[in-house]
């Protein structure tokens, strides 16, 4: 143990956020954690092309399928203003059609990037607790986080410790 060198290791969606200490060849690396992950959320083709709904499903539409329509070898440059502009006007166009509202152009760049906005409140609980293990760890005050801490705020004040095992299959930390 004393020559494994800890990683620490924390990110934040919305009101959800983790935390973890990784202990090479000791503890679940973080390929082992990666299914305790927020999947990324998906809209099915048939919802988007045929019964939107949602200002989201008309950003798709206009991502996935009218996109590939106007520029079938041309793929889409999501820093390109000028490309995120032309799938914007698209899904308000196709917005209107349908008579949903809240197509803007910030949420037409969350779509299609995926961002998922920032709570500062999560952040700074997150940031909090990475910073507290790195503490215990170089002071040798307290054992660390026994590994993994999931804060679940998007329901109340929930937290939650466990310990995240090496997973046996893992094609990192099983070399």
């Amino acid at each position: 143990m004393s020559t494994v060198i800890p990683f620490i290791d924390g990110g934040t969606e919305g009101f959800k956020g983790q935390a973890r200490v990784i202990l090479p060849f000791v503890s679940g690396c973080f390929e082992c954690t990666l299914s305790l992950l927020p999947k990324q959320e998906v809209y099915p083709m048939c919802t988007i092309a045929d019964t939107p709904r949602l200002p989201e499903h008309c950003i798709q539409y206009a991502y996935v399928v009218e996109w590939q329509k106007h520029f079938p070898d041309k793929k889409v440059d999501k820093d390109s203003p000028d490309d995120m502009q032309w799938i914007f006007k698209k899904a308000l166009e196709r917005s209107n059609t349908y008579g949903i509202a809240g197509v803007d152009y910030t949420k037409t760049i969350g779509v299609v990037k995926n961002i998922i906005p920032a709570i500062a409140s999560s952040n700074a609980l997150i940031s909090a607790v990475c910073v507290n293990e790195a503490m215990k760890i170089i002071n040798k005050s307290h054992g660390s986080l026994d590994n993994y801490y999931m804060y679940m705020g998007q329901t109340g004040i929930h937290t939650h410790t466990y310990k995240s095992e090496s997973n046996d299959s893992c094609v990192v930390c099983q070399v």
